[in-house]
């Protein structure tokens, strides 16, 4: 008779926060920790980002159909950390330097109390009295496809941004028709961009800048000099 596996069973469920979509989970196991270490201590952007993916696609409920990397970059930190909580622990300790004097202080976040909240503004933003664009957040696909392109050059920088927004724009609204970015070439989509003023590439700037995040605050009185310190965590890095 052969061993038994554990873990197999999909026991938990979160929500996805950009869709509110309900999805079963289990906890990730070592093989799929073992690929994240080696992932993690190459320090190479790109090889995190897909090896976080990939151990989020292997531990969903496959019936769900979920395309992982093209989920947004906030619900892949969420999620990555529910599977986190429920793998290795509920809670992470971090190191936070006091904003008066600086000594590094032990917080303990409880992961599970961590979300995202995802604001209700429009994502249909004016470029002309005749033309919009529907925006959607940046996905995980074309975040890790920014980190390939990324040259130190301002120039290709800004030509990483344009890819970045390009991937970004779901359709073209003008007064006739409805034109769906996703059967354009990326290329006629960066010369749509190219064709806006400043201000206008600015309008779409503006979502971006307001995307959701995963953020927490955290409120401690040093154990050095017993200041009392306010501070938001933001981003999958600030809770580990």
């Amino acid at each position: 008779m052969g061993l038994p596996r554990v873990n197999e069973t999909l026991n938990f469920t979160m929500t996805i926060p950009s869709s509110g979509k309900k999805v079963k989970y289990r906890p990730y196991l070592v093989k799929e920790e073992k690929v994240l270490l080696q992932a993690f201590e190459s320090r190479d952007t790109v090889t995190c980002l897909q090896a976080m993916c990939d151990t989020i696609g292997a531990c969903l409920d496959e019936r769900e159909n979920i395309d992982v990397v093209q989920l947004a970059t906030f619900d892949i930190e969420y999620m990555f950390i529910q599977l986190r909580s429920k793998s290795v622990g509920e809670s992470s300790s971090v190191s936070v330097k006091c904003k008066k004097c600086s000594y590094s202080n032990d917080i303990v976040i409880d992961l599970e109390s961590l979300s995202v909240e995802v604001s209700n503004s429009s994502n249909i933003i004016k470029i002309t009295d005749e033309i919009h664009v529907e925006l959607r957040y940046p996905t995980y696909e074309s975040m890790i496809i920014g980190e390939k392109t990324r040259e130190p050059d301002k120039n290709k920088e800004m030509s990483s941004v344009l890819k970045m927004l390009g991937t970004s724009i779901v359709a073209v609204i003008t007064e006739n028709e409805r034109i769906d970015c996703h059967d354009q070439p990326l290329g006629e989509v960066e010369e749509f961009l190219d064709s806006m003023t400043a201000g206008q590439l600015q309008n779409l700037a503006v979502f971006f800048e307001d995307m959701p995040a995963l953020k927490h605050t955290i409120e401690f009185d040093c154990k050095e000099c017993e200041a009392h310190n306010e501070l938001e965590l933001k981003g999958l890095n600030d809770f580990f």
